[in-house]
């Protein structure tokens, strides 16, 4: 059964990231270098059509300083999004 766009784990996975983005103040670019990732990967995990790998969502907690419970929360996402990718 595939995911509708309400439930597809990337698009939560991706509005998530856009929000903790603007919520740093930071453009894309900017996160993107912060985190060493490309602009385009970037772009394509808060669109939702791709889904982060681990190592992925470990350099973008780093760069927006996600404290632990946000940090937990972020790698729950992205779990569920990475495996929704995977399928």
């Amino acid at each position: 059964m595939e995911n509708g766009p309400d439930t597809d784990p990337r698009r939560a996975f991706g509005q998530a990231l856009r929000t903790l983005r603007q919520g740093a103040r930071l453009t894309q670019q900017e996160l993107a270098v912060k985190a060493g990732l490309g602009i385009r990967t970037l772009s394509d995990l808060e669109r939702g059509t791709a889904g982060p790998r681990p190592a992925t969502a470990a350099l973008l907690v780093g760069a927006l300083g996600l404290d632990r419970s946000d940090s937990e929360a972020f790698h729950t996402l992205a779990h569920a999004a990475w495996r929704a990718a995977r399928s």
